[in-house]
């Protein structure tokens, strides 16, 4: 279990010892979760892993996603996991399902790069794409309140709110699935969101400081899923 930055930062610096020591390649992670939330300073809360959205490989253009996880970094993992008294799952690519819905466009171009030695980069998501992912994670029956309070913690603005929702209706999608996100976004005081009958905005950029109402608000029931 992890409680603070430091012990975070801390297992991610082994990892990238040990591929150092085993003279691996050069790695790079993109992860999201409770742990990037602890790593950008967007909150902090107890976590029991580090989620991997997946290994960003550099081409001559841009940066590339691809999944899964090397051999050489889960053995890596799993080593200091021994070292930390840590679950042997503790860094994983469970989140690599989300990919299924496909991933905000630009999330690598926003995510903060950490180094962790020679060997190990790892891309924090950041705080647009922290709310679009926390936004559908609170879809889930059994840990929705969990993402749900990560979502009142980051105090998400109208625009960042607003390019979430477009993200997740921008694609066929029932009408249970509109109304639980829609009765999201109301229980946060989000209730002139545009992109349930408007077109798709622009990203917001780093600049953007509006925030939503700070008055008290209940969380939502259980919702449906796509």
């Amino acid at each position: 279990m992890f409680t603070t930055r430091s012990q975070i930062k801390d297992a991610l610096s082994r990892v990238g010892r040990r591929l150092a020591l085993a003279d691996a390649g050069e790695y790079a992670l993109l992860i999201c979760g409770g742990s990037a939330l602890t790593l950008a300073g967007l909150a902090v809360r107890p976590t029991r892993d580090v989620d991997v959205l997946g290994l960003v490989i550099r081409t001559e253009k841009t940066l590339v996603l691809e999944e899964p996880l090397p051999e050489e970094i889960t053995k890596a993992a799993q080593s200091v996991a021994v070292d930390l008294n840590l679950p042997a799952d503790w860094l994983n690519d469970s989140a690599l399902a989300i990919h299924r819905l496909g991933l905000p466009a630009g999330i690598l171009e926003r995510a903060r790069q950490c180094q962790f030695g020679p060997c190990l980069t790892v891309y924090v998501i950041g705080r647009q794409d922290q709310v679009a992912l926390k936004l559908y994670a609170t879809l889930d029956r059994h840990k929705g309140q969990r993402h749900f309070r990560d979502l009142e913690t980051i105090e998400a603005t109208p625009a960042e709110m607003e390019f979430a929702v477009h993200w997740l209706l921008d694609r066929k999608t029932s009408p249970e699935f509109r109304k639980a996100i829609r009765k999201i976004t109301d229980t946060l005081e989000f209730r002139r969101i545009t992109a349930f009958t408007g077109p798709r905005p622009e990203p917001p950029n780093k600049t953007t400081n509006q925030r939503r109402p700070s008055t008290a608000r209940k969380s939502p029931g259980k919702s449906s899923s796509v």
